[in-house]
C-alpha cells in the first residue's frame, strides 16, 4: 500500500520529468543568493537538497512557481524527502491551492503515520481550511504518540476556539503552557480570551508572555492595546514607546500611540507619529487618513486635503477618507 502512495506522490508532483532525465539549471537572475544557488546547482545537478534550498530562496520571494519548479526537481532525485513536500505544501497555500496542499500533507502522513512535525502541520491546515473536525481527529493521533506535546495542545485550543467551545479552548490553552512555560502564543491567546470576559488575569497572562521574551514586539503590543481599551493610557504609551525603542519600523506602534496623542489634543506630536509611518511604511493608507485628520485639526487644510487624497489612492475603498475628503473640501467651498 505505502507503494501504491508513493506512485501517486511521483505522478502528481513530478510528472513534468523523466526518471533520469537531467534537470535544467535556471538562468542566472541577478539576485546573488539565488544565483549562487544555481551556480551550486549547475557543478552538482543531482543533489536534491540543492533544488530545495534555491526553492526556499524563490518561496522567500513569492516566485511560486519557481519554488515549485524546483521542489519537483528535488523530488525527482529524492520523492522520500518529508522536508520537500512540507515546504511544497506552504508554497501552495500562499499559491491560493489549498487543495493541493492539503492534499501534498495528506499524502506525507500517509508516507509518515507517526511523524509528529508533519502531523502537526496537517492539523494546522485542516484548521486553517476550517476543517476542524479533521483536525481535531488529527490532533488525538499526536498526543496518542506524544502525550506532552505541547503544540498539540495549543492546536487544539485553537480548534475549540474557532468552534466557540470556549471552555475546552482555555482548558487546553492552559494544558499547552503548563507543558511548555515559554509558549508564547498560548499565553498570548489565554490573555485575550481572559480580556474578552473582562478578567483581571488577562494582564497576568500578557505578562507572563513578556517575560519569556521581554523584546516580543507582539506581547508588548497586545499589552499595550489591552492597557489602551482600559483607559491605561500613560502605561499604554510607555509600550508603545518601548517597542518603538526595539524596532523603529514598526508602524502599529506609531499609530496607536498617535491615535492616543490625537485624544488627547497632542496635535504636533500626533502629526510626527503619523508622519514617521509614512516614511517607513508609504504604502499605509490609515497613517495618510490619520496624519490628514491632525493637519485638518490644526487648521492646515490643504495639507490635509492631500492626505485624504493620498488615502483614497492607496485604498479607493477607504470610506472614511472619502468623507473626510469631501467634508473638508464643501468647507472649503462655503
Amino acid at each position: 500500500m505505502k507503494s501504491w502512495n508513493l506512485l501517486v506522490l511521483v505522478i502528481l508532483f513530478i510528472a513534468c520529468h523523466k526518471p533520469g532525465e537531467k534537470v535544467e539549471v535556471s538562468e542566472l537572475t541577478g539576485d546573488t543568493d539565488i544565483d549562487f544557488a544555481t551556480e551550486a546547482i549547475s557543478k552538482n545537478t543531482s543533489n536534491p537538497d540543492l533544488y530545495f534550498k534555491r526553492a526556499e530562496l524563490f518561496y522567500d520571494r513569492t516566485n511560486y512557481d519557481r519554488a515549485i519548479e524546483d521542489l519537483k526537481s528535488a523530488m525527482v532525485i529524492d520523492s522520500l524527502n518529508p522536508n520537500y513536500y512540507h515546504l511544497l505544501a506552504d508554497v501552495y497555500l500562499d499559491y491560493y491551492q489549498s487543495k493541493r496542499a492539503l492534499y501534498t500533507m495528506e499524502q506525507v502522513v500517509k508516507m509518515y503515520p507517526e511523524r509528529i512535525p508533519s502531523l502537526l502541520k496537517l492539523c494546522e491546515f485542516q484548521y486553517i481550511l476550517k476543517q476542524y473536525d479533521k483536525s481535531i481527529s488529527t490532533i488525538n493521533r499526536i498526543i496518542k504518540y506524544d502525550r506532552e506535546n505541547a503544540d498539540a495542545y495549543l492546536m487544539l485550543g485553537l480548534n475549540f476556539k474557532e468552534q466557540e467551545q470556549f471552555t475546552q479552548a482555555i482548558n487546553s490553552f492552559q494544558t499547552a503552557v503548563e507543558m511548555d512555560p515559554e509558549l508564547t502564543d498560548a499565553w498570548l491567546i489565554l490573555g485575550e480570551m481572559y480580556a474578552n470576559n473582562g478578567s483581571k488575569l488577562a494582564e497576568q497572562y500578557y505578562d507572563n508572555a513578556i517575560n519569556i521574551d521581554p523584546t516580543n514586539i507582539q506581547a508588548l503590543h497586545t499589552k499595550a492595546f489591552y492597557l489602551q481599551n482600559n483607559n491605561r493610557i500613560e502605561e499604554a504609551m510607555d509600550l508603545y514607546n518601548r517597542i518603538k525603542s526595539i524596532d523603529r519600523s514598526y508602524a502599529d506602534a506609531y499609530l496607536n500611540s498617535g491615535i492616543l496623542l490625537l485624544e488627547q489634543d497632542s496635535l504636533q506630536r500626533a502629526w510626527e507619529e503619523f508622519d514617521i509611518i509614512t516614511q517607513v511604511q508609504p504604502n499605509s493608507y490609515l497613517a495618510f487618513y490619520y496624519r490628514g485628520i491632525a493637519n485638518e485639526m490644526m487648521g492646515k487644510k490643504e495639507a490635509a486635503i492631500t492626505d485624504y487624497q493620498n488615502a483614497i489612492n492607496l485604498n479607493s475603498k477607504f470610506q472614511k477618507a472619502a468623507e473626510a475628503l469631501e467634508a473638508i473640501q464643501a468647507a472649503t467651498v462655503n
